[in-house]
């Protein structure tokens, strides 16, 4: 969860003199380009600090600040609707949805009254877009459950999920590596399948930054970039023999 840093100084340049009624008015942060139309300024305001202290915070904890990601105009954008019936309308998104990204595009829609969405949702998809800027939008080796352990790594708890994946490899009921990179979660998959997936994902992310640094873990993607090959960019980064070394490593320090 990002906590929001106001002592942070943000420049926000409000672009409003002359868009009508109805018509999209444009806020412009360090990385961001927020739409909206009717939406209070301090509703805008509120939301454009929260991105750009989760920006921040997922850049700082991946070790990707020094990339200089989305400036100019390759910042990201986000549109704020007025009622979650223009959101649906434009989106097309079901009555639960509070939110939708477009990860290639960069690109971020909600709603005014969205519930969550500063909490939970804009940080998880803005790690979804900054992880895939680093590693290819269209690389097909990135496993679902690097994305994934990305995209929850600063939400989690690594002691309370450690605990439970230990228990769960001391009696055999985890998810092996292999069946882990094969595995596309579905609507219909069971929630405790669901659960035991996130919280796999989430740790081996952890173990790789935690026990052998940001630096490595950039490197990692980089190779994984330029590769397209998962086990060869974790032989290059960490020099795992092969997955089967990297799964031994990580149960090792689960139960450690």
């Amino acid at each position: 969860m990002c906590r929001f840093r106001f002592l942070l100084l943000f420049l926000f340049f409000p672009i409003v003199a002359f868009a009508a009624k109805g018509d999209w008015q444009l806020l412009k942060s360090t990385h961001f380009f927020i739409y909206y139309k009717e939406a209070p300024q301090s509703t805008v305001e509120r939301l454009a600090q929260a991105a750009e202290s989760c920006y921040s915070n997922i850049t700082n904890e991946l070790g990707f600040n020094r990339f200089n990601f989305w400036t100019w105009d390759r910042r990201a954008r986000i549109y704020i609707f007025d009622t979650q019936q223009d959101y649906r309308k434009d989106t097309d998104a079901p009555d639960w949805s509070a939110g939708q990204a477009a990860v290639a595009n960069k690109l971020i829609k909600t709603f005014v009254t969205a519930p969550g969405f500063l909490n939970n949702i804009l940080p998880h998809e803005l790690a979804h877009i900054i992880f895939r800027e680093m590693v290819g939008f269209n690389n097909p080796a990135v496993p679902l459950w690097l994305e994934e352990g990305v995209a929850s790594y600063q939400g989690e708890n690594i002691y309370a999920v450690k605990a439970k994946l230990a228990e769960g490899i001391r009696s055999g009921n985890f998810i092996s590596l292999g069946d882990l990179s094969r595995l596309g979660l579905s609507k219909s998959e069971d929630k405790a399948r669901a659960a035991l997936f996130y919280a796999e994902a989430y740790s081996l992310v952890k173990y790789l930054i935690s026990e052998f640094g940001r630096g490595k873990f950039v490197f990692f993607c980089q190779s994984l970039r330029d590769s397209r090959n998962l086990a060869a960019a974790l032989s290059k980064a960490y020099s795992f023999s092969n997955m089967a070394n990297f799964e031994e490593g990580w149960k090792a320090y689960i139960l450690r």
